[in-house]
């Protein structure tokens, strides 16, 4: 670890650590204000990792689907309706294209397999006067952007990927990965995010993502993807975080 001070790098070498996959629910999530850069995803970091990258071969995966809630389906159990999205589905090749809730009640695909051509979903309720929540990848351009930052800071922050929305969302990421570059040379500890820094993800996107319906009846985007691969201290690395913000 060249570059690193001699007191971080040999606290970091003695703190004992593990490799930990960093999915959709390891973030603290927000809805985004539509059209405006947003803050929608924030992982609050408690003790030091580490972001693995193109160096050690580990992607990272990225889908953040559109949220609409629809109906309520009407009085008629057992009828199959049609709704229509305000976007076109994209076919990502990474994730499901839409994922349907009924209230609380995972319904997981449309009845339909046309929705990519269409723009619609059908769904036969079982029951009467449910809301339909629908997670879906948008036909849609957009940005999404991951960074880092002193906690409760907006000026103290590194941007560590940027990406198309809409590239991403079509690329198919097993044959055409996706990595963290961590090519500042400048900044030996730009992969480290340190106790107290945040890793944070925002968007800019012309429609309402989120990762939970705002009814809290329980409906998740489980076709959301925010996946990175990280090394986890196993304790606090005193004078890590001043030495990450120094190097920003």
């Amino acid at each position: 670890m060249p570059g690193i001070p001699r007191a971080i790098k040999k606290e970091l070498q003695e703190t004992g650590r593990d490799r930990r996959n960093l999915s959709p629910q390891a973030f603290d999530w927000q809805a985004n204000s539509m059209g405006q850069r947003s803050r929608v995803a924030r992982l609050r970091a408690d003790v030091a990792y580490k972001l693995l990258g193109k160096q050690n071969d580990r992607p990272v995966e990225l889908a953040l689907p559109a949220y609409e809630s629809l109906g309520p389906t009407n009085g008629t159990a057992d009828d199959q309706e049609t709704f229509s999205l305000s976007h076109g589905v994209l076919d990502c090749p990474n994730t499901q294209n839409v994922v349907v809730w009924l209230d609380g009640d995972y319904y997981g695909t449309p009845d339909n397999d046309d929705a990519v051509s269409t723009g619609d979903v059908q769904v036969t309720d079982p029951g009467t006067g449910s809301t339909v929540h629908v997670f879906y990848i948008p036909e849609a351009a957009g940005t999404l952007e991951v960074e880092k930052a002193a906690d409760g800071s907006t000026s103290t922050s590194k941007n560590l990927k940027t990406v198309s929305v809409k590239n991403i969302h079509r690329k198919n990421l097993s044959e055409q990965p996706e990595y963290f570059e961590f090519r500042d040379s400048s900044d030996p500890l730009e992969p480290f995010v340190a106790a107290d820094m945040t890793l944070d993800v925002y968007v800019d996107v012309p429609y309402v993502t989120r990762f939970e319906d705002p009814d809290g009846d329980g409906a998740v985007a489980t076709n959301a993807l925010l996946n990175f691969t990280a090394m986890q201290g196993r304790d606090i690395v005193s004078g890590l975080k001043s030495a990450v913000t120094d190097a920003m």
